[in-house]
């Protein structure tokens, strides 16, 4: 059957998208070819919703087959595209379709005020590649995204082995605490993330509670390091 093409329209594709990229990690072994449903949540939450405000109606397009997601194109930033598909429909027919959708919707101006688009493709899927090569793309001048994972269990001997933590006197490590720290929070990743931005520019902490809302945060993975003066050292969030 020819998945048949429509936008986004409500929450509920939100947690239908989220159940079909779960199920594309597990078909592909968990290998990076779409994204993961850890992407998708933290684009939803903090990327789209603080930053870029796209209208998701207008930007997020799926493909769905007996009612059921098999693929969907989207952005990151603006002027992006990203292919995400079950592996049965990893198809030439399946990208032109997804490619032609993409430069009516996604394409921005650049600085000489023509439209570009950028499109993600695998390092190893040639097929696609050689699509975006016939429709006249070419390599782009930003950096290739790694997509890297390791084992715990590795020695940290290895090349990929995780050295045993060492922590600096006076500092401890804790989970990040209630409402009163986000602007402490806040204030350091701003730091970390724009340090050649002046302080003017920055625009206080509210949009941190858009990141706890993301179904999978935990706050006890909401880790930050405390210095000696009690001031936030540092950070890190997964869920």
């Amino acid at each position: 059957m020819k998945p048949i093409m429509r936008t986004y329209q409500s929450e509920q594709d939100y947690w239908q998208i989220r159940e079909f990229l779960r199920e594309v990690s597990l078909l592909n072994d968990r290998h990076d070819y779409s994204w993961s449903l850890l992407r998708w949540d933290y684009w939803i939450w903090h990327v789209n919703m603080n930053i870029f405000h796209f209208d998701l109606c207008e930007a997020v397009h799926l493909w769905e087959a007996e009612g059921q997601i098999v693929a969907m194109l989207n952005p990151d930033s603006r002027g992006e595209a990203f292919f995400q598909f079950y592996p049965t429909y990893h198809t030439r027919e399946m990208f032109s379709e997804m490619l032609d959708v993409a430069e009516a919707k996604l394409p921005e101006p650049n600085e000489n005020g023509n439209k570009q688009l950028i499109v993600w493709v695998n390092a190893a899927d040639d097929m696609v590649k050689g699509l975006f090569t016939e429709r006249g793309y070419v390599r782009s001048k930003f950096l290739a995204e790694h997509m890297r994972r390791r084992f715990f269990t590795m020695p940290a001997s290895s090349p990929c082995g995780m050295p045993d933590p060492v922590l600096p006197s006076g500092y401890s490590i804790r989970a990040l605490g209630d409402e009163s720290e986000l602007s402490a929070r806040s204030w350091l990743s701003w730091k970390a993330f724009h340090p050649d931005e002046p302080d003017e520019k920055y625009e206080g902490w509210q949009w941190y509670k858009n990141v706890q809302r993301v179904p999978l945060y935990n706050r006890d993975l909401d880790i930050v390091a405390v210095a000696p003066d009690g001031e936030l050292a540092a950070f890190c969030t997964a869920w």
